[in-house]
C-alpha cells in the first residue's frame, strides 16, 4: 500500500510546495524542510526565495509525491490527489521538477505560471487555480545557476503567499 500525501483542510489555502520524494526519511513533516542546511528545502527557503526557515514554514504546506524512493506509479497517484484537493481549495501548486512535472502530466518549462484545468486526468477543476515550475531544488540542478534564475523564481513564487497575520 502506498503513503499519500496527508489530506489538509478546505480552510488551508496556502501555496503547496510539491517535491518528489524525501531522503531522510518519509516522514510528511519533513518534506521539503528546510534543515539541513544543503538539503533541497534549505535551498528553496533561504537561498532561492529568500525566506527564513521560520517564515518558509508558515508560508507553505509541503508535500513530496513518494514516501521513499521515486516510484512514478504512486507519483501519479498522489499528483492526482493534489491536483483535486487543490481545485476544491483553490491552492496554488509549485510543482520542483521535472520529475514532478510529469507526474502531474504536464511539461517542464522552468519559471512559468499558469492555470490548472486537467492534469493527472482529473475532470472537473476550473482555471482558478495556478500552477508555478521551477527547477527541482537541489544542488545539482545547473538551471539555478543561470543568472537571474533565484529572481525569476521569487517574482513567480512570492506573490502566492500571505502575509503572516498579526
Amino acid at each position: 500500500m502506498t503513503k499519500r500525501p496527508a489530506a489538509r483542510t478546505a480552510l488551508d489555502s496556502r501555496p503547496t510546495l510539491v517535491g518528489e520524494s524525501n531522503p531522510y526519511g518519509a516522514d510528511p513533516f519533513f518534506a521539503l524542510y528546510p534543515s539541513p542546511d544543503g538539503s533541497s528545502g534549505h535551498r528553496l527557503a533561504t537561498k532561492i526565495l529568500g525566506l527564513s526557515r521560520q517564515r518558509y514554514v508558515e508560508a507553505f504546506q509541503r508535500v513530496n509525491l513518494c514516501a521513499g524512493p521515486w516510484r512514478i506509479a504512486e507519483a501519479r497517484e498522489a499528483a492526482g490527489s493534489l491536483a483535486f484537493d487543490a481545485g476544491v481549495r483553490r491552492s496554488p501548486l509549485v510543482l520542483l521538477g521535472a520529475k514532478v512535472c510529469s507526474a502531474f502530466g504536464v511539461g517542464f518549462e522552468p519559471f512559468t505560471s499558469s492555470t490548472l484545468r486537467q492534469i493527472a486526468g482529473v475532470k472537473g477543476l476550473d482555471d482558478s487555480v495556478t500552477w508555478v515550475v521551477l527547477p527541482h531544488p537541489s544542488g545539482r540542478c545547473r538551471l539555478w545557476l543561470e543568472p537571474g534564475s533565484y529572481e525569476r523564481a521569487r517574482e513567480l513564487v512570492l506573490p502566492l503567499i500571505r502575509e503572516p497575520e498579526e
